[in-house]
Order: C-alpha cells, then sequence, then structure tokens
C-alpha cells in the first residue's frame, strides 16, 4: 500500500483494536475479574489450559503480550517502508532480550532464555546461542560482543537503556517537521517521567546519592546536566528530601505523589509516583491518538496504549494469583 492508503487503514484497523481493548472504561471488566480462568475467557478466545495457578498467570501475560505484539507488527506491515520510529518501539524487545540473554550468560546457563519474538523485525541472531558475539554481529549491539561479569552486565543494562533512549531521539529527529513535533509531544514527557521514577528508586531503595545516579539516567544530549530535555526534570529532584511532603509542594509533578495524611509520617513511594506516570503518559497517548489521523502518532499512540493495557493485565494477574484486594 502507498503511505497515504496504508494510513487510512491502519487508523480505521487500530479504532476497531482499540474499542475493544481493555482500557478507559473498558479497563472496570479487567479487573472485576474473580478469578485467572474468568480473566483468560476475557482476553482470549481458547479454552482455558489445564495448567497450574502460577502457570496460569505466566500463560496469560505472555498470550496477551505475544497477540498485542503480532498485532503491531501487522500494522507497520501495511507500509512498504515504515517509518524508523515505528520500527523502533517494537525493537524494545531486543533490547530487553539482549539484557536477559546477558545475564542468563552472565550466570553460565546452559539454556537460552526466553525471548520476545518480534520475528523477521529483530536485529539478533538468536540461532547462534550461545556466541554472544556472533549472536549480535552487525546489529546495533555488536559492541556487546563477549561474556559480562555480574558488574559489567549491570553496566550493560544501563548502556543498552542509554542506547535505546537515543536511538529513538534519532528517529524522531528525521521524521518530517510536522510528524517530528508530535513524536516529540509523545515521547518527551514519558521519558521525563521515567527519568523522575528511575531517580526516586535508586534513592529510596538503593539509597543511591546524586553522583552515583546521574550516571544511570536516560539523556536528550550528551550535556547530561541539569539543563537536559529529559533528564534534567529527574536531576532537580535529587536535593529534594524523601520524607518531607512539604518540600515538594511547588514541584511541577506533585499531583504524582502519594498522598500526605495529616499526623501521618510521609515517605517518597516511588511505586505510586510510577503508578501515577502511566496512567498520565496513558492519558496523553488517547488524547492524540484521534488528533493526528494521518501520521505516526496513530501507531506510537496504539503501541503506548496497548503497552499500558499489558501493564494492568500484568497487575492483574498477579493480584489473582496472591489474592490481594482489588484496591491494594
Amino acid at each position: 500500500m502507498d503511505k497515504t492508503a496504508a494510513s487510512a487503514y491502519i487508523y480505521a484497523k487500530v479504532c476497531g483494536m482499540l474499542s475493544k481493548s481493555y482500557i478507559g472504561e473498558r479497563a472496570n471488566k479487567l479487573f472485576s475479574a474473580k478469578s485467572l480462568n474468568e480473566l483468560w475467557g476475557l482476553l482470549f478466545s481458547e479454552e482455558v489450559p489445564a495448567i497450574p495457578e502460577t502457570l496460569l498467570a505466566k500463560q496469560i501475560e505472555k498470550v496477551a503480550e505475544k497477540k498485542f505484539i503480532s498485532e503491531y507488527i501487522k500494522l507497520i506491515s501495511c507500509y512498504s517502508k515504515p517509518s524508523q520510529i515505528l520500527l523502533n518501539l517494537l525493537r524494545f524487545y531486543d533490547y530487553e532480550n539482549i539484557k536477559e540473554i546477558g545475564a542468563a550468560l552472565c550466570f553460565k546457563e546452559e539454556k537460552m532464555p526466553e525471548i520476545i519474538d518480534i520475528g523477521s523485525f529483530s536485529e539478533i541472531n538468536y540461532k547462534a546461542w550461545p556466541d554472544i558475539a556472533k549472536m549480535t554481529e552487525n546489529s546495533a549491539f555488536s559492541w556487546y560482543n563477549k561474556i559480562p561479569s555480574i558488574h559489567e552486565q549491570q553496566a550493560n543494562d544501563i548502556r543498552l537503556d542509554q542506547q535505546y533512549v537515543f536511538e529513538l531521539g534519532k528517529s524522531i529527529r528525521s521524521l518530517p517537521s510536522a510528524e517530528r513535533k508530535i513524536a516529540l509531544t509523545l515521547f518527551r514527557e514519558e521519558y521525563i517521567l521515567k527519568n523522575i521514577v528511575w531517580a526516586m528508586r535508586l534513592r529510596v531503595y538503593y539509597g543511591m546519592e546524586k553522583e552515583d545516579i546521574l550516571p544511570r539516567l536516560a539523556y536528550a544530549s550528551e550535556s547530561h546536566d541539569v539543563d537536559d530535555e529529559i533528564a534534567g526534570s529527574a536531576i532537580k529532584i535529587l536535593e529534594y528530601p524523601i520524607d518531607s511532603y512539604s518540600e515538594w509542594a511547588d514541584w511541577r509533578y506533585k499531583d504524582l505523589l502519594n498522598p500526605n495524611e495529616e499526623g501521618v509520617v510521609w515517605n517518597l513511594d516511588p511505586r505510586w509516583v510510577e503508578s501515577e506516570a502511566r496512567k498520565l503518559d496513558n492519558r496523553i497517548a488517547e488524547k492524540m491518538f484521534h488528533r493526528y489521523p494521518d501520521s505516526v502518532a496513530v501507531l506510537i499512540c496504539f503501541f503506548k496504549i496497548k503497552s499500558h493495557e499489558l501493564d494492568c493485565i500484568r497487575s492483574m494477574t498477579e493480584s489473582l494469583r496472591m489474592n490481594i484486594e482489588r484496591g491494594e
């Protein structure tokens, strides 16, 4: 299909898909499921597999993710030459797979870990396992060419995250002017929030100081300072106390913070902030989806919205498996 026809077809197709997805008001059906069997029935037409509950929880997550990836691949395949930004979104899974492979080799595992298959769009030669150099040869990961030690593996994961953000930025800058502005709007806020949550986690859970956190953030430029457009907001809060709500009163994203109850000791909760940040990012994607039906925004928003749906499915499978109340 030529680009105009493909865009029209994709927009119509995605509208139909999202109308059946468990987002917005329909998400309440997802969170009303009383058992993993009921959740399976909501999500899939196939019969519930006769496996233990723990395995069923993982199977639901796996099948939901596989279905989403398959749908996305079919959609971008409508273009004779998809925009690089759309390919880079899919190759997020290559980055996650390399992390898993690096960890498996680091711990001397003989069997290749389960990978997320993106078919012909993958740059990794999985058949070359366990030769990491051959697996990554002639790919964006060619620098990852030896089995890492534990410390190297952690450093490699950070480098992979930063590389992914850099590649996304490069593909956004290569878009035509109008689409570039749209894509920047969709991704800038997402990575500002991801950096903020990551910085909070490193401070609260690992007790890291500013100088240890800075190299672990994702940056839009090589300046790596407070003026960076996606890391700057995270750098600023590295000086904020994590046990004093009042000190955050003028923070731009204060609405994402866990509530402060009078008479109760407040401590920053990165999990709460992450949950609220994901909701905010999803609301932005839902608004942008219909606003630009003839642009890359359609598939970018589809990817973001369906990724959020997957997060909700994972939350639900875990809560059902562990008998956690819906409110929690």
